[in-house]
């Protein structure tokens, strides 16, 4: 909110899920009543539509709210016209949740008589046409709303632009994460349109904790020989984590969780392999006395440990030996070729057939990504020429 007194916007937009679940807390509502207040002081109105954390958003206020809170309809598209220095200067069009899954197609009604002025539509959408829980409807269909400037988009929680222009498609992403899944420097957009209805975009970095995955890929070279170097190892780059953070707000900006990921085939599997539990709990001990005083702070939230033992000349193994040659190629096919690729998910079993989406996918289920793929595969490599060296079955 001191963000948005400062830059003196004329409105914020939130596109659902102000609250995290429908059963929101009286503390939360009271602080949201709060800084609605401060922002109706700063002449700053509220357009917000609920999602699927909290469907029938007004509905469940156990507060009254100031008159700058505009929240819309559950049942119908609505439209407020906001005005500035007395001239109409935009629409905003909306409609809420009225359940937790929402499968009516909004978009169809979302019109605007003309583009006169500025058109802003609010959806909370996974932009799926083919969904049943998350207002089923796809890029094409929001391209298609001539009249629309600007679709402001609610669910996927990280920051994605969808289309730049004609009109503009947009997730701004949670303002924090909420847990070590949710990586990165979360934020708003800041949306500023001239006299003209050119639009022009800047992310805001709103996230007072940011959640990290820091991998750290150990091989034979290196010089980690035992557990010191490697604390060493992790201690510096510690140091150089929030150099990265230089350019945040230092009054926004309270520090990192990071979940350490030691990967890689290193002398140092020697001293992990039978003992992965308690070298995790050590080394997780030592970085969190070495950062207490740090601040802005470093927070360990785990690590994870994957070394496996070194591997003689694996490159040269490569060039020299048709064999290895074969899985290199065989291995690269399964990389870049999609077919493979799903011929692959597939052979993997249903587990790894989840939704890429963490909010719809079933419990029970995993979702292999380009990354983890890259990863898998590149462990599967490994294991296989560990297994012919050592002459395995």
């Amino acid at each position: 909110m001191e963000k948005a007194v400062k830059k003196e916007v004329d409105f914020i937009v939130i596109a659902g899920d102000l609250y995290d679940r429908e059963a929101r807390s009286v503390k939360s509502s009271r602080f949201f009543l709060e800084q609605s207040e401060r922002l109706k002081e700063a002449g700053i109105k509220l357009y917000i539509i609920s999602g699927n954390h909290d469907p029938l958003g007004k509905v469940k206020e156990p507060f009254e709210l100031p008159a700058n809170v505009n929240y819309f309809s559950s049942e119908d598209v609505e439209t407020h016209i906001f005005k500035k220095n007395g001239s109409r200067a935009a629409r905003i069009i909306g409609q809420s949740y009225r359940d937790k899954f929402e499968n009516r197609s909004m978009y169809s009604f979302y019109t605007a008589p003309d583009d006169s002025i500025f058109n802003l539509g609010i959806i909370h959408t996974g932009l799926d046409k083919e969904s049943n829980r998350y207002v089923p409807v796809s890029k094409s269909d929001l391209i298609s709303k001539n009249e629309i400037h600007y679709w402001a988009l609610g669910h996927i929680h990280q920051h994605q632009l969808i289309n730049d222009s004609n009109p503009v498609i947009n997730y701004p992403g949670t303002i924090q994460g909420r847990d070590i899944n949710e990586t990165g420097i979360k934020g708003c957009s800041l949306i500023e349109v001239d006299q003209n209805l050119n639009i022009d975009r800047e992310f805001l970095a709103l996230s007072p904790v940011i959640f990290e995955n820091i991998e750290i890929k150990l091989n034979s070279e290196d010089g980690v020989e035992n557990i010191s170097d490697l604390e060493k190892v992790i201690l510096k780059r510690g140091k150089d984590i929030l150099a990265d953070y230089d350019d945040l707000d230092d009054k926004l900006f309270e520090g990192v969780v990071v979940r350490w990921i030691i990967s890689g085939r290193s002398k140092i599997n020697d001293f992990i392999q039978n003992n992965r539990e308690e070298v995790a709990e050590s080394l997780l001990e030592e970085i969190k006395i070495n950062f207490a005083e740090q601040r802005p702070f470093i927070w360990p939230h785990s690590i994870v440990l994957r070394t496996a033992d070194e591997l003689p000349e694996l490159e040269e193994l490569k060039n020299s030996s048709d064999l290895f040659k074969e899985i290199a190629v065989l291995l690269s096919d399964l990389r870049e070729d999609g077919e493979l690729q799903e011929e692959l998910l597939s052979e993997w079993g249903k587990i790894w057939q989840g939704n890429p989406e963490p909010e719809d996918r079933e419990a029970e289920r995993f979702y292999a990504d380009h990354n983890l793929r890259d990863e898998i595969l590149e462990e599967v490599e490994k294991i296989i020429i560990s297994e012919i060296i050592e002459g395995g079955d």
